[in-house]
């Protein structure tokens, strides 16, 4: 909800211009004094302040400051009284965005409002992606010279001048758009956009909102225009994260662009034309997802020109050392303290441990490690982690029965429940865990009536019958 500020010692006008906006569906605060305003504004935040240039106490111009001041992506919009056009000329110098000569009809004013409010979106779009641009994706972020990763950077190396779409793959945390990002840092588009998007946080309507845009009015919630990341990132690169969350509906709507380089907002019959490069990520088994109708071929095909794969950390454990170096001192650093490396114990269940969550896992660990550490060696205890690397499996021709026997449903249980409690209750990992299907956790849960805090209520496992996997019990997969 957009908040506004209304400061007018003329009451009617002030009750006037404020109970409009609330008409209209904004929160309007109004102030008759100008002192009050400026010291109003110390403690709260607006979208749009409308201002009288001749206030009690503190002066229009006085109140624009201390906006300003406060937060510099404020619309500020004065309104001034004839003979007074070169103060509201002086408060246009200073920042403010627009203002109106009295008297007016609130028709005017809230088209000016509304382009207040599109300017502050675009302002705010605008530096958001500038922020993305001057991230650091430089080749020195990936520690590590184990062969499998340095096969991983010659690749990416060699692909990322060109124009070809680029499918990344690997488990959750392994780096992936930290690669997307060198890419797009080392290609010809460098200079423009790199624009990031989550297909598994957003529904399907959203999610095609968010690609697209939309236009005013094409569905319910709706009140602007919105440009969508497919048109932010023209001669730029969007990288596509969790492409394999995708919808059918959004599926082919990506084929289209990626096919034809055009689509239409949602909404709207104009065809817009765009040129960019796509890098996709997903950390599922596509070919598996096309298996099962739940993932278009051809769309798959069109992503997969270059196929880039991350090996997990567990299969590069020559990394971890060097990855658990580098990130230590960082947060050493950030924290001000000396810490000169890993005890023996340390560093042996560094790399012991088999991290499921990657190397987005190990930077958590050492940074609390950073943080607990009282002396200048972190100890086993500072990384919180199992001393026995948690998650190891017996060797095979190990495990023993009792003569007996077992009751194998309780055992299957018990074993769920173990990689569920490690894997601290996300289904999908403890699944992965244990070398099966997010369908087939989903289905033993169900049947072995396994439940938790930690699921959100109401939520139901989706049956086994080819649809497209859910989060599970209540708990987002």
């Amino acid at each position: 909800m957009t908040k506004i500020l209304v400061v007018e010692d003329n009451d009617t006008l002030r009750r006037g211009v404020a109970q409009a906006f609330r008409d209209a569906g904004h929160e309007v605060d109004e102030l008759a004094d100008g002192g009050v305003a400026v010291e109003r504004l110390g403690a709260a935040a607006y979208d749009v302040i409308i201002t009288d240039l001749k206030l009690p106490k503190r002066s229009g111009l006085e109140v624009l400051r201390a906006a300003i001041r406060k937060d510099g992506g404020t619309t500020v919009i004065v309104m001034t009284a004839y003979g007074t056009i070169s103060t509201a000329v002086e408060a246009m110098k200073e920042g403010a965005y627009d203002f109106i000569q009295k008297p007016f009809n609130i028709e005017e004013m809230e088209l000016k409002v509304n382009k207040a409010l599109a300017h502050r979106r675009l302002v705010g779009e605008v530096e958001f992606l500038r922020s993305e641009r001057q991230k650091d994706y430089s080749w020195e972020k990936v520690v590590g010279q184990s062969q499998r990763m340095r096969e991983v950077m010659d690749l990416t190396r060699k692909v990322a001048p060109s124009k070809a779409t680029i499918l990344i793959t690997g488990e959750t945390g392994t780096g992936k758009e930290l690669i997307a990002g060198m890419i797009h840092a080392s290609s010809h588009r460098r200079q423009k956009h790199f624009v990031k998007v989550n297909c598994a946080a957003l529904q399907e309507n959203l999610l095609e909102s968010e690609l697209f845009g939309h236009e005013k009015g094409a569905f319910t919630g709706a009140d602007r225009q919105r440009i969508g990341r497919f048109e932010q990132a023209h001669e730029g690169t969007i990288f596509l994260d969790e492409v394999g969350d995708m919808s059918g509906s959004t599926q082919a709507k990506v084929l289209r662009v990626l096919q034809e380089e055009e689509f239409e907002r949602l909404g709207s019959t104009r065809t817009l034309k765009v040129d960019v490069r796509v890098i996709a990520a997903t950390n599922k088994d596509l070919q598996e997802a096309i298996e099962k109708g739940e993932f278009r071929e051809d769309l798959y095909y069109r992503l997969n020109v270059v196929s880039v794969h991350i090996p997990p950390l567990r299969e590069r454990r020559e990394d971890i050392e060097a990855i658990a170096e580098f990130y230590l001192q960082r947060y050493a650093t950030e924290l001000s303290k000396r810490i000169d490396g890993f005890s023996n114990d340390a560093r042996a269940l560094l790399r012991n441990y088999p991290w499921p969550g990657n190397v987005r896992e190990l930077k958590n660990a050492l940074e609390r490690a950073a943080l607990m550490a009282e002396g200048r060696t972190v100890q086993t205890r500072d990384l919180s982690l199992p001393d026995d690397g948690g998650r190891a499996a017996p060797a095979a021709g190990i495990l023993r029965l009792p003569p007996t026997g077992v009751d194998f449903q309780e055992m299957e249980k018990q074993l769920i429940l173990e990689a569920l409690r490690m894997n601290n209750w996300v289904q999908k990992d403890a699944a992965r865990f244990l070398g099966m299907s997010r369908r087939v956790i989903h289905y033993k849960i169900q049947k072995l009536g396994i439940t938790s805090d930690k699921w959100r209520k109401n939520r139901k496992i989706p049956p086994d019958d080819g649809s497209p996997d859910g989060a599970g019990p209540g708990q987002p997969g």
